[in-house]
């Protein structure tokens, strides 16, 4: 199996190139590493590669793509670099780059996996902005350690420290005198992102030191009962996949809830991940099923909802 590693250059990442191009994430992770056939880590037989965006967007950029290149060579991996095209305006802007150019490299060279060292303090912080940005109970659920990057590939997003605690990278990188770079931006409160971290949550954990625990319990609930009506609202569509529609008499007698996980499954499967789509956006398709007279539509990104008759039935079809 070919393995491509995101590499910032940071702690995190850097950590993580570590353990896996030296065998050692099994036991820093508490996990083990089955055979190829499992859905969440990969088989112990891998090639690793090396992939570093640059950004563009502060001053120490070129030296920090430099540093990974060296890292590359330290580790004796292939190294692939990109460079952001435009200026990035958003920090959505910078993250949908960064998953293009990784994309794209992973399958040039044929890698299964791409492996992200996001840690469990990024889990935190991404349900936090879940919720700000409206997603609503799924946004609970934050990252999965295991997720498909797109509809139209095969690449799956791997996250294998997701579930360990910032200090503890830290904690290895400093034992194995592991040497990384620092982002100049991590501390610039114009990112959403830093603000939460370096302004907000400190006072959450101030009332409960164990707040991001709490959190993550909250977020594994999340995922497990979205695991539940995920199935359901895929073996309820099998149905109706064929057309592209679905029938609304019978789609509007579902549960709520069911309702809403179907909506983000006809999503996900267009797009290959909920990126993009909100809790406003599934209760206006919800509205738009209500609504007794057909011909209306909704667009979001590249999928256009709209409801009409055929042979009588009136029905809610996706096309994109």
């Amino acid at each position: 199996m070919k393995i491509l590693i995101a590499v910032s250059g940071g702690v995190d990442s850097v950590v993580l190139l570590d353990l896996l191009a030296n065998g050692k994430l099994e036991k820093f992770a508490n996990c083990q590493l089955p055979v190829v056939s499992s859905v969440e880590l990969p088989t112990t037989n891998y090639q690793l590669f090396i992939a570093h965006f640059n950004h563009a967007i502060h001053s120490k950029a070129e030296a920090h793509e430099k540093f990974v290149k060296n890292l590359a060579r330290k580790y004796s991996l292939e190294f692939f670099s990109g460079k952001a095209k435009k200026k990035l305006k958003s920090e959505a802007e910078a993250r949908n780059a960064r998953y293009e150019f990784l994309e794209k490299i992973a399958g040039k060279i044929g890698a299964e996996r791409i492996a992200l060292a996001h840690h469990a303090e990024d889990q935190v912080e991404t349900i936090f902005l879940n919720l700000i940005r409206g997603s609503g109970l799924a946004g609970l659920g934050g990252m999965r350690k295991f997720a498909g990057i797109s509809a139209r590939s095969k690449i799956s997003l791997w996250r294998p420290l997701l579930e360990i605690s910032k200090s503890k990278i830290e904690d290895y990188a400093q034992k194995n005198q592991l040497k990384f770079v620092t982002d100049p931006t991590n501390r610039d409160p114009k990112f959403l992102r830093n603000f939460l971290r370096w302004e907000i949550l400190p006072k959450f954990e101030k009332l409960n030191p164990k707040f991001g625990e709490a959190i993550l319990r909250i977020s594994k609930l999340a995922r497990e009962n979205a695991e539940f009506t995920n199935l359901l609202a895929a073996e309820w569509l099998r149905r109706f996949e064929k057309n592209k529609s679905v029938e609304l008499p019978e789609f509007n007698s579902l549960p709520s809830a069911l309702k809403r996980e179907v909506v983000r499954e006809i999503y996900s499967r267009k797009i290959g991940n909920l990126r993009g789509i909100e809790e406003k956006h599934v209760e206006e398709i919800l509205a738009l099923a209500r609504n007794p007279r057909g011909g209306k539509e909704k667009k979001f990104g590249k999928i256009i909802f709209k409801t009409a008759r055929k042979r009588g039935v009136r029905i809610l079809e996706w096309r994109g």
